[in-house]
């Protein structure tokens, strides 16, 4: 049965990485969009954990990065989102004696853009990434963090119930009769 949940994490990142490349930049603001990618990222781990996070995030930061039109450096937002996946793991076993919480998870998520952005764009500079402007990087994490939060009201549940809902077959005869 762990084949199944790497098989749907797969699915929802590569839904989230098409989506993300295709669709959103069409509805930008001030040249913004939601990131995706992250917000599966950070509801896989919250469902599974850090380590699921973290690899969820290696994979589709190193997917965003591979796509095309990738104008960047590859690794950057694999980078960027293995350390927002980790870090939200890390939130899901600190609260793990009692559900996570609708507050608990906009604040993750604003956790997990301002830390993305942070390190992709940190990246950026280290690299000497002509795209990298610091002068408006609080208005871009401004729209990113809202965008990103209005987005996992849909996103989080969705893939955190499915998720949920495959079940190992040992733990399945536990629970039935």
């Amino acid at each position: 049965m762990p084949a199944v949940r790497i098989g749907l994490a797969a699915v929802f990142l590569l839904i989230a990485v098409t989506v993300q490349i295709s669709l959103l930049p069409h509805i930008a603001v001030a040249g913004v969009t939601c990131d995706l990618v992250m917000i599966v990222v950070i509801a896989l781990a919250l469902s599974r954990g850090a380590e699921w996070g973290a690899i969820a995030g290696f994979l589709g930061g190193l997917l965003l990065d591979v796509a095309p039109p990738a104008d960047h450096t590859a690794g950057r937002w694999a980078l960027a989102l293995a350390l927002s996946g980790y870090v939200a793991g890390l939130i899901r076993r600190e609260t793990s004696a009692a559900p996570v919480g609708p507050v608990a998870v906009a604040l993750t998520v604003v956790l997990g853009a301002a830390l993305s952005l942070t390190v992709y764009s940190a990246t950026g500079s280290l690299l000497h990434d002509p795209a990298v402007d610091w002068g408006e990087f609080g208005v871009r994490l401004g729209i990113a963090a809202g965008y990103d939060v209005v987005a996992a009201i849909l996103v989080i549940p969705l893939v955190m119930w499915v998720m949920g809902r495959v079940v190992p077959a040992r733990e399945r005869r536990r629970v039935l009769p």
